[in-house]
């Protein structure tokens, strides 16, 4: 008992030295705590920034007017008046158009078929050509959307006035051109804006960046100095490595009870980001995301022998992060390879839960998949991270005295 008591006792001045150290490590070192920062704060508000107005609107389209009649001016005005394209009717010929499209005047092309009106009247079906560049797919989804309504509407305008030219009543005809009717709703990003898809994504992965990028400086100046052993001593003890990497789990995770708060009651509120979970879940959720980021970000700054090493390694991951987390293309369209890759990174099932809970209004219980994943990650890269600090811890003893 009394051994056990004396266990307990150092484990636990271990786990206070290691805050106590790590912290002012963080504090003295201005490279971590510009990452902190910048990264947190300045990234995310210059990012919601560039999206706040969520929805493209008046882009500039060319319509070339091949018939010149009443019919399909009043087709131009239809599409002029819509929020995502602005007409540009200047121009009487194609080869114009696609001058003004090469230069990036315009976005997109809109061409009326010459004897519009005529075709119209005499019963004929017509086709209304439109080319806009796939490349940009924000672009070419809100000027064929745009169209294509318009299209739908002048047809239903047409015949609901052919209809009540045989002595039907309006909401007949139209009943009768939609005997369906659909009622679309948007569930929770209402507007359809952009920004509300991208900054909850964005949010949880600065949380990992963050993490791996501080941790990496931090372990790359202490493998410079070879000061790992003699920061945290209790490493080349039976046991030492367990008090010393909660310990670090903890303050990270204590930084990020104060970073979350502000991004998301801040950032979130000044830009109309809505947020649909109470901050006791984020936060329980966050737990084992932050530990298992911690534990990951160990592991893998014994790859850096320099601190510079850590930001471009870490911000190359960055990307491959995102793209494996399945929210920027569907993780089904990636081979099992990917897949099994991408179950290893602790944003994919983060950045999944995250949203879900900030931004779709789940429960707890409806993300304990989820936080599932993430206590099973931190288990494992708790044990690599162990390893790695204890063999690291070695080595510097050894050349010390060598």
């Amino acid at each position: 008992m009394k051994n056990l008591y004396k266990l307990y006792y150092k484990a636990k001045i271990s786990f206070w030295n290691t805050i106590s150290t790590e912290w002012k490590s963080i504090k003295s070192d201005k490279a971590v705590v510009s990452t902190f920062l910048s990264v947190a704060f300045i990234i995310l508000v210059v990012y919601t920034y560039i999206y706040s107005n969520q929805v493209v609107t008046e882009i500039p389209v060319a319509v070339v007017n091949q018939d010149a009649s009443k019919m399909s001016r009043d087709y131009i005005a239809m599409l002029d008046a819509t929020e995502g394209t602005k007409t540009i009717v200047n121009f009487v010929d194609l080869q114009e158009a696609k001058r003004a499209y090469y230069s990036k005047k315009v976005q997109g092309i809109v061409i009326i078929p010459k004897n519009f009106e005529r075709d119209i009247r005499s019963g004929k079906q017509l086709a209304i050509t439109t080319f806009s560049d796939a490349a940009n797919m924000i672009f070419y989804k809100r000027v064929l959307g745009d169209v294509t309504t318009i299209n739908g509407y002048f047809s239903a305008g047409i015949y609901i006035k052919k209809e009540m030219a045989k002595g039907v009543s309006f909401n007949k005809a139209q009943q009768n051109y939609t005997p369906i009717q659909a009622i679309s709703t948007s569930l929770f990003n209402t507007t359809s804006g952009y920004a509300t898809y991208l900054i909850p994504v964005l949010t949880a992965l600065i949380v990992q960046l963050v993490l791996l990028m501080g941790i990496g400086i931090l372990s790359g100046s202490r493998r410079e100095t070879v000061t790992t052993h003699t920061n945290f001593p209790r490493l080349l003890h039976k046991g030492g490595t367990i008090p010393v990497l909660l310990a670090k789990a903890c303050l990270y995770t204590a930084i990020f009870m104060i970073i979350i708060p502000i991004q998301v009651g801040l950032v979130y509120t000044l830009f109309a980001i809505p947020v649909r979970s109470s901050l006791l879940s984020i936060y329980l959720f966050l737990i084992p995301y932050v530990f298992s980021v911690v534990f990951l970000g160990i592991t893998i700054s014994s790859l850096f022998k320099r601190r510079e090493d850590s930001i471009v390694f870490l911000v190359l991951l960055s990307i491959p992060s995102l793209m494996l987390s399945g929210l920027s293309f569907p993780m089904e369209g990636f081979s099992k390879f990917y897949q099994l890759i991408s179950i290893t990174i602790p944003s994919t099932p983060g950045i999944n839960g995250f949203v879900r809970l900030t931004q779709m209004e789940a429960s707890f219980t409806e993300v304990l998949n989820e936080w599932n994943h993430l206590w099973i990650l931190t288990g494992i890269y708790f044990v690599f991270a162990a390893i790695s600090l204890k063999i690291r811890a070695r080595k510097e003893l050894l050349l010390k005295r060598a």
